[in-house]
């Protein structure tokens, strides 16, 4: 199996620098075309068509005629281009607590196949829930293409080194690349979640005031991530509290008479019962809490909230954004991370070496 990576990389999600890399990168985003790069950019005409034609040539990048905009087929029909890369595939895993999350992918991101896997990473080692999870990724991709990645992700901290430590899993300082065969790419779930808004973002030739963005997530484990100046932060600790994650809220149900087996339906049971309903709202301004003390520190000016902690129970994140907005205030621009927000970080850390260096992948 030819993966490319060198050794076990912890990523640093950012915007591209190198040329070839921004082209790339300003074609997944826009709808581009040579003329649009150049603008958008501000490379030469000469190093567009340069960066273009090897893109296409690796088979990266595709041309499109695309219709005039007034409808007719008179006179020269724009080029368009957009992201090819459909006989090349990634990767990717994002490994929870309580479950994981397996995808196989083109290098446009675009999903191929994709699996959720019932794994209690307390309930084994390391190297066997690596095993795992690398065996499961294999079974995936059986029949298509090598990969030229594999990533993954985890809620839990890794450090620059390359070691995972989490309270929730049982890891402390766990040498990923000691219980795996080749080298892959691993990151920070939420880290990569938070990513997706430079991945997405259209890039510009000259620098201007970009809009800072706080990731917040709440599952099993309750982390975040900030979007500054072009690139993912993370607190240097990693430390992420566990008291209020699901694991301890059904504890906390169980304790108090209630026996729900999943978060899941510890939600659907406090639309009728009074008291799962004031679990879940107890947890809901222990989260507030959170949130506030981050938003205080990093002053975003947008916030978007992830985890079944905001997905599957809606009257939670209506009391996390009622507290907020009554704490500081402010005009903070609030979203929501839609469900397949797991798969797309395990495809963010997959791709985003690809992204970096497009033609070192390919070309190797």
């Amino acid at each position: 199996m030819p993966i490319l990576t060198q050794q076990i990389t912890p990523i640093h999600i950012c915007a591209p620098q190198l040329p070839i890399a921004r082209v790339f990168h300003q074609i997944r985003a826009t709808d581009a075309d040579r003329t649009s790069l150049q603008q958008d950019l501000g490379f030469s005409q000469a190093g567009i068509t340069r960066h273009v034609s090897a893109l296409i040539d690796a088979g990266l990048v595709e041309e499109t005629r695309a219709q005039n905009e007034d409808g007719t087929r008179s006179g020269r029909p724009r080029t368009k281009l957009g992201i090819d890369g459909r006989h090349l595939v990634a990767w990717g895993a994002h490994i929870g607590v309580r479950s994981s999350e397996i995808t196989v992918c083109d290098l446009a991101g675009r999903v191929i196949r994709h699996q959720k896997l019932d794994h209690d990473v307390t309930n084994f080692t390391p190297p066997e829930t690596l095993d795992f999870v690398i065996n499961q990724l294999q079974n995936l991709g059986a029949g298509l293409p090598d990969p030229l990645n594999i990533g993954l992700a985890f809620s839990a901290h890794v450090a620059p080194d390359g070691t995972v430590t989490s309270p929730a899993y049982g890891w402390e300082k766990v040498d990923i690349q000691q219980f795996l065969p080749f080298p892959i790419s691993i990151g920070t779930g939420v880290a990569a979640m938070a990513g997706t808004e430079i991945i997405n973002a259209p890039l510009n030739p000259t620098p201007y005031f970009e809009p800072s963005t706080l990731y917040f997530y709440a599952r099993e484990v309750v982390s975040h991530a900030w979007i500054f100046n072009g690139a993912v932060h993370r607190p240097n600790s990693g430390r992420t509290p566990l008291a209020f994650g699901n694991s301890n809220t059904l504890k906390e149900a169980s304790r108090r008479g209630i026996a729900a087996r999943t978060f899941a339906e510890l939600v659907s049971r406090a639309r009728t019962e009074t008291v799962a309903r004031e679990i879940l709202n107890e947890r809901a301004h222990k989260l507030a809490d959170a949130v506030i003390s981050a938003v205080d520190v990093v002053d975003p000016d947008s916030i978007v909230f992830a985890g079944e902690a905001f997905t599957l129970d809606p009257d939670s994140l209506r009391i996390v954004v009622t507290r907020l907005r009554e704490s500081t205030g402010s005009q903070l621009r609030i979203q929501r991370a839609d469900s397949h927000i797991l798969r797309t970080a395990a495809i963010h850390v997959a791709l985003h070496p690809i992204r970096q260096d497009p033609l070192a992948f390919v070309a190797a």
